[in-house]
């Protein structure tokens, strides 16, 4: 009987602590992660390999080409995941444009800057768009997109448009119009990073040798320079010195050209080994000359 008693009990408390304890989900179906930001893309290249995994050597599942538009799903210093109708898979992200970069860096591009006066941001880039918010002058903000009439910004949490003639940029530009000619020469070739050094070669993607890097790079602006290291000491006009240098001058080495970015940094197709790469030292080398393309 007491025997039968303690079965009892003991069934009891089992079954107590069965409806008083919680039931937790399982990791697989109670955990909801928070989704990353999907970003809308532009390939920037001729055309494009998707793969299956992050190598060249995986099988490829799509070709894409220049102006194809992705969704891209997840952002990397190099390869990316994105989407292309059904297709999901990987490439590298260098080669597609986003809002404000490229997909392997989202927001390379953002500006920051200060209203000139009060200014109302805008849902759309109309003066009769729903308004955002209103933010007075001097108001710092985020410039995401900069355009010649209206930009996108992103101001205390909020995103919307404003005319970009009002937004001062702190190089003394305004967000209309925020890039000199060189700095857009920079921004471009920075997209080739990585990219092979093939002697002779002229291609961005394929190979190129230090001039034809920069050749090809000048290209895409309307200008037509030599494919030659040396004919490119007499181009354009002479610059005083580093000191003087702005982006987008062209450093002439003996034997070697590259492209001023700035804060003495030069970006050129730099030998067979590292491909298409930046310089942290402009003067690394004897510097024969500087020519300065754009005023």
């Amino acid at each position: 009987m007491r025997k039968t008693l303690k079965r009892l009990a003991i069934s009891f408390l089992v079954a107590g602590l069965m409806f008083s304890t919680p039931i937790l989900p399982t990791a697989q179906t109670g955990t909801i992660q928070a989704e990353a930001a999907v970003l809308n893309g532009k390939i920037n290249t001729k055309f494009l390999h998707i793969r299956t995994r992050k190598t060249t050597r995986s099988k490829c599942i799509k070709i894409v080409h220049k102006g194809d538009k992705v969704k891209v799903l997840s952002s990397g210093t190099k390869w990316v995941k994105i989407q292309i109708g059904n297709k999901i898979g990987y490439t590298q992200g260098r080669y597609i444009n986003t809002e404000s970069g490229t997909a392997s860096s989202p927001y390379a591009n953002v500006i920051s800057g200060t209203s000139a006066k009060k200014l109302v941001v805008r849902a759309g880039k109309t003066s009769t768009s729903d308004a955002v918010i209103t933010i007075g002058k001097s108001t710092k903000v985020k410039v995401l997109t900069p355009g010649k009439t209206w930009v996108k910004v992103k101001v205390k949490g909020k995103t919307g448009y404003v005319p970009g003639k009002y937004i001062k940029t702190s190089n003394g530009r305004t967000a209309a119009n925020p890039k000199s000619k060189g700095e857009e020469v920079v921004e471009y070739a920075r997209r080739f990073l990585g990219n092979p050094y093939r002697w002779g070669g002229t291609s961005l993607t394929h190979g190129a040798d230090c001039s034809g890097f920069v050749m090809s790079i000048y290209k895409h602006f309307g200008k037509s320079l030599p494919h030659s290291s040396y004919a490119l000491r007499s181009v354009g006009k002479r610059v005083n010195g580093l000191k003087n240098a702005k982006p987008g001058d062209i450093i002439c080495y003996n034997g070697h050209v590259a492209i001023y970015m700035g804060n003495n940094k030069v970006i050129h197709a730099s030998n067979r080994k590292d491909g298409i790469k930046i310089t942290n030292n402009a003067s690394y080398r004897h510097i024969v000359t500087i020519r300065r393309i754009f005023n």
